[in-house]
């Protein structure tokens, strides 16, 4: 099973956005891109399904992966909280609050590479460490949330890549 946030936040650096990237980047790089992830169809799918790829450079394509990933991490965080209000048992209302708050980790993670993504550059820290209370509510709770999780790690692979290419440029 993906660790939760390992994929984006194993990468630790900052990335120096070049002249390179204000060229609109095309569908075939899109396509390039999607091929480094474990699932090239869906990559594809999921950046193509917000409307501002159409006029992006590689900068651009960056800050809407960044924007899936947080809003992808704030339903997941919406959802562990009602979650948290909705169950009885103490030890899984526990378990589900401190994976609320790594997921409202990651979220505050996503938006300062967001921020610093605008500045010229992204620092992405390695919160991976935080990931085991969300792993041991994924054990107990086989409901939904661990697919959701699933998903998120899914995303954060497509992040990893898109700025592993920026850095690369």
């Amino acid at each position: 099973m993906f660790t939760t946030f390992s994929h984006v936040f194993i990468l630790v650096s900052i990335i120096f956005i070049s002249s390179t990237t204000c060229t609109k980047i095309t569908d075939k790089e899109i396509k390039y891109l999607c091929s480094k992830t474990s699932n090239p169809d869906r990559c594809y799918k999921l950046l193509k399904s917000d409307h501002r790829i159409t006029n992006v450079n590689a900068k651009g394509l960056a800050q809407i992966s960044i924007d899936l990933a947080s809003k992808n991490a704030k339903e997941i965080h919406s959802v562990l909280n009602a979650l948290v209000q909705g169950t009885h048992n103490a030890r899984l209302r526990e378990m589900y609050n401190r994976c609320s708050k790594n997921y409202n980790d990651a979220i505050r993670h996503l938006e300062a590479a967001k921020n610093n993504l605008k500045s010229g550059g992204v620092q992405v820290a390695d919160a991976s460490k935080d990931n085991k209370q969300c792993e041991e509510v994924f054990r107990v709770d086989h409901s939904h949330i661990k697919k959701k999780n699933e998903d998120f790690n899914f995303v954060l692979s497509v992040v990893k890549v898109i700025l592993n290419n920026l850095n690369k440029k």
